[in-house]
């Protein structure tokens, strides 16, 4: 039996997607997530270490966002974790009172000394404590 050339195309995209397609519905599928999870959120603060978000609640804290994706070791997450926490508890007078605020960390972040983190924190916190929340 002998395909036309019209039908081993259909199969091929059908079987075989091109990267291209794969890129695409798992950017649309990975969009949708995060439309989900951060509607409600309002974005304080953007950088390529890290994002801070406000989430609305009666309830005060921190929540901090480490992806698999970005960090593959437990390990790494953990102290990851740590650092972050052990940051907001030194710049905790000067946090909001209202709200949890939501820590969203990105790989470039692991390469900075604890000094490094402890400023761009400091500095992110500085700005939107200047008049968002």
């Amino acid at each position: 039996m002998v395909l036309g050339p019209e039908c081993r195309q259909k199969l091929v995209e059908l079987f075989c997607p091109t990267e291209e397609k794969k890129e695409e519905r798992s950017l649309a599928h990975n969009l949708s997530i995060r439309s989900q999870n951060f509607k409600s959120f309002e974005c304080l603060h953007s950088s390529k270490y890290f994002r801070l978000f406000h989430k609305p609640s009666n309830k005060t804290g921190l929540e901090v966002s480490i992806s698999r994706k970005f960090f593959k070791l437990a390990v790494d997450r953990n102290k990851i974790k740590r650092r972050v926490k052990e940051i907001f508890r030194v710049l905790s007078p000067t946090m909001p009172s209202s709200g949890i605020i939501v820590f969203s960390v990105f790989r470039p972040f692991a390469e900075l000394s604890y000094s490094e983190a402890v400023q761009e924190v400091r500095s992110a916190v500085k700005s939107f404590n200047s008049g968002v929340i």
